[in-house]
């Protein structure tokens, strides 16, 4: 059997694909299931900008829902908790993730260049 270079190409396509899919908690657009978190966020990513300066929520299992409402690439990260990024690619786009965090004073940022200087930045508040 012979097998065209355009049908091995997209098999290796749809395998490299696959590899890219995960169920982490992380966000960056994989599924997640919101129901387990203790609380959730709604943040909008605005040009260049958060709508709120401050969000509060509860310490635990903290659902963030991420929905880009401009016109650019923005992600959602949290200072100094590493593996924790969501990211809209473009305006409609939802990112979810799912954190454990304690009780303190966190600040979110997006972390496309140039994006934090501008104003994208907020304090989450955990009690």
């Amino acid at each position: 059997m012979r097998i065209s270079w355009s049908t091995a190409a997209l098999v290796v396509l749809v395998g490299a694909v696959a590899a890219c899919g995960g169920d982490d908690d992380s966000g960056s657009g994989s599924a997640v299931d919101l129901s387990s978190a203790d609380s959730t966020v709604e943040i909008l990513a605005e040009d260049i900008s958060f709508p709120e300066d401050v969000y509060e929520t509860e310490a635990g299992a903290i659902g963030f829902v991420y929905e880009n409402v401009g016109s650019i690439r923005h992600t959602l990260v949290i200072e100094g908790e590493s593996g924790f990024k969501l990211d809209v690619e473009t305006k409609g786009d939802v990112d979810e993730g799912i954190i454990d965090l304690e009780p303190g004073t966190y600040t979110l940022i997006c972390d496309v260049p140039g994006h934090r200087p501008a104003g994208m930045v907020a304090d989450l508040v955990v009690s």
